[in-house]
């Protein structure tokens, strides 16, 4: 049930760092690599929300399962608002809120396929299809506003755990609110100690890597040639690509996983390769400059995007490197990149809002 005063979900991140060992060759390198705690185990495409369709990688519904078909498109585009609520939440609430009922109306009041209390509709319904009217028993007004309504509750619960507010997981004490309110967690520190919002909490995760998931097994993702082959909806077959799991340039190069291995690696594969020495990812810029590389702050498809320390979420001392699969048309870009604890290279995706707040801090190697 959605309360007036909120709620939302964000993907557990965690910064995996590269060890740098200095002893394989003149210069230590080390980066990160961003993804979900989910994806260490499960899947960065739940994060990501993305779909793979004719060569890219763009909002889409294919290979989302369990939604109905006439939800489809209305549950990828409300999970593809932010990056921190995928398709998969969206559909796992909706699941649990009415059972996909359109006309569904709780005892409490709350109505529609997304259980909207009607003070929390009057302040964040949305026109979702297009008829210039925001119906709350209209499923697609209700599901892109849902979408946004999420978004928008992401910050508010961010807010509360960088003052000191709340502890906790950022998708759960999300999910809490969206079940209890966002006052209940404020004032309980956290998720509450409701049995049903505890249930409520648990089941959407679970949900959303069960039985709402997407499979990509074999497909090919990207706007480079060769593109890129997915292993699972988690990771790249790097030996589907002939891509080898050793060192790049020799034991004076870039270590096997670390981030610098992949985006050398990647390079090469596509026809574009890189020097094997060209030091921490976060200073290859440099390296590129000192080589005649061009480079620029605009990405293109197969470019190395280059992250300074300590952006991002990249380690303080040795920043990041990834390469652009695909630039999209409001600017926003996916990358793929490697960290030294993934069993293989994942996908990421950054809207150009993000790209835009880091602009002094990110390059993109041509």
């Amino acid at each position: 049930m959605t309360w007036p005063d909120g709620l939302t979900r964000t993907a557990r991140r965690v910064a995996v760092m590269d060890s740098g060992d200095s002893s394989t060759g003149p210069v230590a390198v080390a980066c990160i690599a961003f993804i979900t705690v989910a994806a260490v185990f499960a899947a960065p495409f739940l994060t990501l929300g993305l779909a793979i369709a004719d060569g890219g990688v763009e909002p889409s519904s294919s290979g989302l399962t369990g939604v109905p078909d006439e939800y489809l498109a209305d549950v990828q585009r409300a999970g593809s608002i932010c990056a921190e609520v995928t398709p998969q939440i969206i559909a796992a609430q909706l699941d649990a809120e009415s059972g996909w009922n359109p006309t569904a109306t709780s005892s409490a009041g709350a109505q529609g396929i997304a259980q909207f209390m009607p003070g929390t509709w009057e302040a964040h319904g949305m026109d979702g299809d297009g008829d210039d009217k925001a119906d709350i028993l209209n499923a697609h007004d209700a599901i892109w506003s849902q979408g946004n309504y999420m978004c928008r509750l992401v910050e508010e619960v961010k807010a509360l755990k960088a003052n000191g507010t709340v502890s906790g997981d950022v998708t759960e004490l999300a999910l809490a609110a969206y079940n209890a309110g966002v006052g209940a967690v404020r004032d309980h520190g956290g998720i509450p100690p409701y049995q049903e919002t505890r249930r409520y909490v648990e089941r959407i995760i679970e949900w959303a890597r069960t039985k709402y998931t997407m499979s990509r097994g074999g497909m090919a993702v990207g706007q480079l040639s060769p593109k890129l082959v997915m292993l699972d909806d988690t990771q790249i077959d790097i030996a589907a690509m002939n891509i080898a799991a050793t060192w790049y340039g020799g034991p004076s190069g870039y270590t096997y996983k670390q981030c610098t291995w992949w985006a050398a690696s990647r390079r090469q594969n596509i026809g574009r390769p890189v020097d094997a020495h060209m030091g921490n990812g976060g200073y290859w810029v440099e390296s590129a400059r000192r080589l005649g590389y061009q480079y620029g702050k605009d990405p293109q498809p197969g470019d190395v995007m280059t992250i300074r320390p300590g952006t991002l979420g990249s380690d303080a001392t040795y920043g990041h490197v990834a390469v652009v699969e695909q630039v999209d048309a409001d600017g926003g870009i996916v990358i793929s990149e490697s960290g030294s604890i993934l069993p293989a290279p994942i996908l990421t995706r950054y809207s150009r809002t993000q790209l835009d707040a880091v602009r002094d801090n990110i390059w993109f190697i041509h």
